[in-house]
């Protein structure tokens, strides 16, 4: 009998050492298809930099029409190449001198992009997403973009930098590009705070309510900023995970055009 009992605690051993293995492996394969995903997307975006620089000016003009422009007739062609890949690409975002340099999208919620990268396959990344009540394309008084917080710097990791003043004075400027146009922002407000604290307000009517919104945002700030707020001007707030507080999230609020 206790024969058996060993061989039975010996078997079961060996079983959870197997099953923690395949769990690992499977936590690992995931991670490296998401790295190479977004490898593969900064690819594409240096290949699309290097064809433009290698156009001389002495080419002839392409008379060809392309299929993207025939759709798409006042986009860009990078955009058109990117929204050719989905269709709910809505721009790009950058921020210099930090690992934020993502295309972002916008669907019908705010989960799909969750868990999906821009091709539209699994990724723990997910993709950088515009809040579904957005326009897009400045059209929106305040624009909300979120992004997980990758624990590689990618993503949205290099948003909890900004609770330093130093790293914030310098990388003050957001640049924001979407199908028409491309717009700078300067941050203002810094500060984390639990999921549960908060809630954005997208359209504000009349001007002094969005001017006091602006301030509030403004005393809430871990950094200190000299920003001017002007009512005249558009809001961007980017979001990510933080864990400072339960359930937090670091808030970065931008003014811009």
């Amino acid at each position: 009998m206790l024969l058996l009992n060993k061989k039975w605690f010996l078997n079961s051993m060996i079983a959870l050492a197997l099953i923690s293995l395949l769990i690992m492996g499977f936590i690992a394969f995931r991670r490296i298809q998401t790295e190479r995903s977004y490898e593969q997307l900064a690819d594409i975006k240096a290949e699309q930099e290097k064809n433009a620089s290698d156009v001389q000016a002495t080419d002839p003009p392409d008379t060809a029409i392309d299929a993207t422009e025939i759709q798409y007739p006042y986009i860009a062609n990078d955009n058109a190449k990117w929204l050719a890949i989905n269709a709910d690409y809505f721009g790009w975002l950058h921020i210099s001198g930090t690992n934020i340099d993502y295309p972002y999208v916008r669907s019908h919620d705010n989960k799909d992009y969750l868990t999906l990268d821009l091709s539209g396959n699994y990724s723990d990344a997910g993709t950088l997403f515009m809040d579904y009540r957005n326009l897009g394309n400045f059209n929106d008084q305040h624009t909300v973009i979120y992004g997980h917080y990758m624990k590689n710097k990618t993503m949205f990791h290099n948003l909890t930098l900004y609770h330093k003043q130093e790293f914030y004075e310098q990388h003050p400027l957001i640049e924001l590009s979407g199908l028409y146009d491309t717009q700078t922002y300067e941050i203002f407000s810094v500060y984390e705070i639990s999921a549960d604290d908060y809630a954005f307000t997208l359209a504000f009517e009349p001007s002094e309510s969005y001017q006091n919104y602006l301030d509030e945002l403004a005393q809430r700030s871990l950094v200190s900023t000299k920003v001017k707020l002007d009512p005249n001007q558009k809001l961007l707030t980017l979001v990510t995970c933080s864990y400072g507080v339960g359930n937090g999230r670091t808030i970065v609020h931008a003014i811009g055009q």
